[in-house]
């Protein structure tokens, strides 16, 4: 590679070994101009540039001989003709002011093809500039090469300084002052006659501490602009020395040592140093709720830039706690400042006048006090009047609420980072990484020395750190306790009340002894509507749009805005918030201004409204808005029960069953039914006992049945039959024939799992006619999928594949996604006991695409399964290991005892055929224990099945024989499981065995002991 070094001394080398046969001067040049150029140039315009003042056959001679030599050196490098010579730049060569050109202009990537960040492109362009371009390298014979190197040379001299101009102004370089001071110096040497680049050098050396240095600096450039141009240093140049005149003689700061070390928040106080020192932010406003730990970081962000010389004229804190009028602030900062205010008119504009040449940042803290009515008008006068007359000035406020000035920029402090969701499972590294965990831990070591948190302490911290979202006061006044409270009592108690949020600490300012104490501040900051808003609003739950506010409690978009200001409401894409915490204490004044049930009323009667509007709940957009509104609803429910409007929840619980199925949260809505069953309503309060008419038997029965669903679907076989027999009960009170028929359905179910299929089957049959004579579509397509699965079970599949194919469209019919793909995974299911594998595979495609499309992870977990053992029964081990293994994930999450039976005897069945007879002895024990805790004979049947074969396996013959004929003979054997336990007993050869004479249980038992 040729490789030229323009910037700074001329250098050219080949691999790496310097050129230097070249013969002459003249043909260095011309290489050298070849090369920046780049084009093919005549022979007589070359010959004529470079030998001006010989005659053209002397010239052409002598271009002749030079480029001879050129080629000797550099070879095919130069590609010569007789008309024209040029450089050859399709060969590799490196020429450095290309680089620094590209650099500079962002041409330059990283090696991963990315555009490099602005602050490095410019430091490695500049780094590039070695020295001006050509630096003592003089061809005298050609005067035409020497005004092309120097305007060269002013070219990429210009632009050397226009990028250190660049750097010297971007915040990353001005928080590090020996960087600045680097090119501060850089640039003076390359424009000695700028007087910016003094200012630049000047300042980084008082930014770097250097302050005698810095005002030596300014003598130097004095004297210089004297000598050579006999004018004195511009007004801007000499402020800037007075500045740093009196910065040495005052004290750099007065900010308060900080009583405990700083936790966390490196993101914030990255963010608010490059904030501070960028002079666009010149009034920054921190704002939040009371507690937020707004003072802490506005003093740890001061603290900070102490160090790196910046506010040359200091950096003063300046409590307004105790200031009770916008006039007490001018003394109050002239006292920190040293100052006396004893001029010509008004404390404001002295103060002003005091600061116009000062270069500082006066942190104004607890400043929302102060900016209330006709206060608000005086104390936003002030601070604008010191941005205006004082440029170099910078403000930082905290505040709970904007201060509402055009040149204001908030910065919002909300809560410490919360750990990851599953943190609290995760490793004690990975849970104490987060912000707020480490905030409980060092207070808690100053409780106790030797504290060490345990695994269920750390369990008990992190559910209090996510109740308390991140709030530092909140975790410090929690870990305050820990000398007569566990972590888990602590969190505890503080799920019942936040009362436990106190201190008796005589430092800690009497507002922040107690959260009580620092929401009642707040709140003494409201007008009287506003307090009563945030009462109203203290019965949403989770969040809540504007328009559910204005109905439900009147708020309108400029009532909301003012809590927002106030830092009492949050909002994000939307949604307006209340810290939990607030919510309670708002609560609390809404009991005080009794106005408790009527809100609750008007809450539940828009939720469960928009519940409504939600139509089925179970399509994927009908799902998300519920999600979004769920906690909201949930209270709505509650209300409706404490209510005892039956009507109400008779609406809401279709919807919220559909919701909670097709979502696979079934625990979730069993115990949202449960729930209602139990609680008491209101008349049984007034009355002072239970009511003997609630629920009433409509209410009970359905709820009752909707419970029994969702228990069936996560393997509560023997529980929903309890349930449904109490279900049955309440509906003898009344005629209902269409719960009748939806209960019937769900009795066959779990009739179904005890192995009675013939009894499932004509109770299918009685819920289809009943829905079908009432016309209900959705109770007709249930009770056809079951009645397929039943006749599936006793080996009639042409009636089963009528049944699902007819159940499917039905399904469609009605447009309901979720239960056509239910039906075609029972027909993937007929299709692979009838051995039609590539059907059976079709079907679950196809289903599983609609499961996947409706985020069905209950429908998709059951698909998986299925498909696992249609791999296992071709064969390939591998994936069906694979699909059963994501299949009892999903069945875990789900908590679907029953599902995760289901896959584990299918994995105990793959481990059986690869040989990995441990592994296998484990998978099929798991699956008998989670059938026998369920109570579903079927798959207990089934799983003996795997089990035989195990035993085969084992050379354990007449055990699985045994296992076979008692399979085969037992009647919650299905027709399908039957069949492969007779073709397994051929294969064995124990066709003859004889059965255990015990029962199921019995002999699952023994299997298991």
């Amino acid at each position: 590679m040729l490789t030229f070094k323009l910037l700074g001394e001329a250098t050219i080398a080949l691999n790496n070994s310097p050129v230097t046969e070249i013969g002459s001067r003249t043909a260095e040049a011309l290489l050298i101009y070849l090369a920046c150029e780049q084009r093919p140039f005549a022979r007589q315009y070359l010959a004529e540039l470079f030998w001006e003042e010989r005659d053209p056959e002397q010239s052409a001679a002598n271009l002749r001989a030079a480029l001879s030599m050129l080629r000797k050196q550099v070879g095919d490098y130069l590609i010569v003709t007789r008309q024209t010579a040029a450089f050859n730049s399709e060969l590799p060569h490196h020429l450095d002011i290309n680089e620094f050109t590209t650099t500079a202009d962002g041409g330059r990537r990283t090696t991963d093809g990315e555009p490099l960040s602005a602050v490095y492109r410019l430091s490695s362009a500049v780094a590039l500039y070695a020295g001006d371009f050509l630096d003592g390298f003089y061809l005298r014979e050609s005067r035409a090469f020497e005004e092309w190197s120097l305007l060269k040379r002013e070219q990429l001299q210009q632009q050397a300084i226009l990028l250190l101009r660049r750097l010297l102004a971007d915040p990353a370089v001005m928080q590090d002052a020996t960087t600045a001071l680097a090119y501060a110096s850089q640039l003076l040497a390359l424009n000695p006659f700028s007087e910016y680049a003094y200012q630049q050098k000047i300042t980084a050396l008082a930014r770097s501490g250097q302050l005698r240095a810095a005002l030596q600096q300014y003598q130097a450039c004095r004297a210089w602009l004297q000598a050579e141009l006999g004018v004195e240093p511009g007004p801007e140049t000499a402020a800037l020395a007075q500045r740093i005149e009196r910065a040495s003689q005052t004290p750099r700061h007065n900010l308060p040592p900080a009583p405990t070390p700083f936790v966390g928040r490196a993101q914030e106080l990255a963010d608010l140093q490059a904030r501070l020192i960028d002079p666009r932010y010149r009034l920054l406003t921190l704002i939040g709720s009371g507690g937020a730990g707004k003072t802490r970081l506005a003093l740890e962000a001061a603290r900070r830039l102490v160090a790196t010389g910046y506010f040359l004229n200091g950096l003063r804190f300046i409590s307004l706690v105790n200031a009770d009028a916008p006039g007490q602030i001018p003394p109050l900062v002239a006292a920190e400042l040293g100052l006396t205010l004893q001029g010509e008119g008004t404390l404001s504009d002295q103060l002003a006048a005091a600061l116009a040449g000062e270069e500082m940042l006066l942190i104004l803290d607890n400043l929302e006090h102060l900016m209330e009515g006709a206060a608000g008008d005086e104390t936003a006068d002030l601070l604008a009047r010191l941005l205006g007359q004082a440029p170099l000035l910078t403000l930082l406020v905290t505040s709970r609420r904007r201060l509402q000035l055009q040149e204001e920029w908030l910065f919002d402090v909300s809560g410490l980072a919360l750990p990851e969701a599953n943190a609290a499972d995760a490793t004690a590294a990975d849970a104490t990484s987060a912000d707020s965990i480490q905030l409980f831990l060092q207070t808690a070591e100053r409780m106790q020395r030797h504290f060490q948190a345990t695994a269920d302490d750390l369990t008990a911290v992190v559910r209090l750190c996510r109740a308390l979202e991140g709030l530092p006061l909140g975790i410090e006044l929690a870990a305050g306790w820990l000398r007569q409270l566990s972590c888990a009592e602590i969190a505890r108690q503080l799920d019942e009340s936040m009362a436990l949020l106190a201190t008796d600490l005589r430092n800690v300012p009497a507002r922040q002894r107690s959260m009580t104490a620092v929401f009642d501040y707040s709140w003494s900051l409201l007008p009287d509507r506003a307090r009563q808003l945030l009462a109203r609003l203290s019965i949403f739950r989770g969040g809540f749009t504007a328009v559910a506010a204005q109905a439900t409690t009147g708020a309108g978009t400029a009532d909301l805005a003012l809590l927002v200001d106030h830092s009492l409401l949050r909002v994000v894409d939307g949604r307006y918030t209340l810290h939990e915490l607030l919510r309670q204490y708002a609560a609390d004044r809404l009991e005080a201004l009794g106005e408790n049930e009527t809100i609750a009323q008007a809450h539940a009667a828009y939720f469960l409204d928009y519940l409504q509007g939600q139509g089925e709940g179970e399509k994927a957009g009908q799902r998300q808005a519920i999600r979004l509104e769920l906690a909201n609803i949930r209270a709505a429910w509650e209300t409706a029960v404490s209510q005892e409007d039956e009507a109400a929840l008779l609406q809401a619980a279709g919807t919220l069953h559909n919701f909670y199925s097709a979502e696979s949260r079934f625990q979730e809505g069993i115990a949202l039914f449960q729930g209602a069953l139990r609680r008491e309503g209101r008349r049984a309060k007034e009355e002072g006992g239970r009511a003997n008419n609630w629920p009433p038997p409509v209410l009970q029965a359905d709820l009752l049945g909707r419970t029994a669903r969702m228990q069936i679907h996560i393997g509560q076989v023997k529980t929903a039959g309890r349930t449904l027999d109490s279900a049955l009960a309440a509906l003898s009170q009344v005629d209902d024939p269409a719960r009748q028929s939806t209960l019937l359905g769900y009795v066959a179910i779990t009739a179904y799992y005890a192995g009675e299929f013939a009894r499932a089957a004509a109770l299918a049959e009685e819920s289809r006619a009943l829905a079908e004579r009432l016309g209900d579509q959705d109770g007709v397509a249930f009770a056809l999928t079951f009645l397929g699965s039943c006749h599936k079970s006793r080996g009639d599949y042409a009636a089963a594949a009528d049944s699902f194919h007819r159940a499917v469209a039905v399904y469609e019919q009605m447009g309901d996604d979720l239960g056509k793909g239910m039906a075609l995974n029972n027909l993937g299911n007929l299709a692979q006991a009838q051995g039609d594998f590539a059907a059976a595979q079709d079907y679950y495609l196809t289903c599983s695409r609609i499961f996947q499309e409706q985020e069905h992870l209950h429908g998709a977990s059951t698909t998986l399964s299925n498909a696992g053992r249609l791999a296992l029964r071709q064969g390939a081990y591998e994936q069906a290991r694979q699909l059963l293994t994501e299949s009892l994930q999903l069945k875990r999450a789900l908590n679907d005892g029953r599902g995760e039976g289901v896959a584990l005897a299918g994995l105990g069945a793959v481990s059986t055929r690869l040989g990995e007879y441990t592994r296998a002895w484990g998978e099929l024990q798991g699956a008998l224990q989670l059938a026998r805790q369920s109570g579903d004979d079927k798959l207990a049947v089934e799983v003996l099945l795997p089990l035989a074969a195990y035993y085969g396996e084992q050379g354990e013959l007449a055990r699985a024989g045994q296992l076979l004929a008692f399979v085969q003979g037992h009647q919650a054997a299905v027709a399908e499981i039957r069949e492969e336990a007779a073709q397994l007993a051929e294969q064995l050869g124990v066709g003859a065995a004889v059965a255990p004479a015990v029962d199921l249980a019995a002999l699952v038992a023994e299997v298991m002991a």
